[in-house]
């Protein structure tokens, strides 16, 4: 399977800007499916991206555009999270938030970082006080564009 990119086309202005910025996403539609981990890592999330998209059309949901792809974090399973048009009818799958605020903490390296980055994030808002049990990751980079623009991840914490 030859693999797309599907990343934000964000500069590095953009991706720079999301540092500590809050994310609302109150009110809007999800489409999610479990996928596997690893130390808080999405195996191949191209590839579940591709699967996702595919369930998500054959359904008969659209996606929002520019694509918004989370993974909600899991030490050996997570959810992988496609932002969709509010739909009319809702299977199992979907899934819309009435308070879902996210603090975002950018993060430029190798993949296999982020999750030491994570835990770098989350002692930052320890000291601050806040305790947050719930962490998304909006990948910024793949396999397929990493090479150019090098790893990017914004780390998202629920406050």
């Amino acid at each position: 399977m030859k693999l797309r990119c599907f990343c934000p086309e964000f500069t590095e202005e953009e991706f720079d800007s999301m540092e500590l910025k809050e994310l609302d996403l109150s009110g809007k539609y999800f489409y999610m499916s479990k996928t596997p981990m690893v130390s808080h890592f999405p195996m191949n999330p191209e590839v579940k991206i591709e699967k996702t998209l595919k369930e998500i059309e054959e359904k008969g949901y659209r996606t929002v555009s520019p694509l918004f792809v989370l993974f909600k974090d899991g030490l050996f399973s997570g959810n992988i999270m496609i932002e969709i048009v509010s739909p009319n009818d809702k299977d199992s799958h979907v899934k819309a938030f009435d308070k879902l605020r996210l603090l975002g903490k950018t993060y430029k390296g190798p993949r296999y970082l982020v999750p030491k980055a994570l835990k770098k994030f989350d002692g930052y808002l320890m000291s601050k006080q806040m305790m947050i049990t719930e962490f998304f990751f909006w990948y910024h980079s793949c396999k397929v564009c990493e090479k150019q623009k090098g790893g990017r991840a914004v780390i998202l914490g629920k406050i």
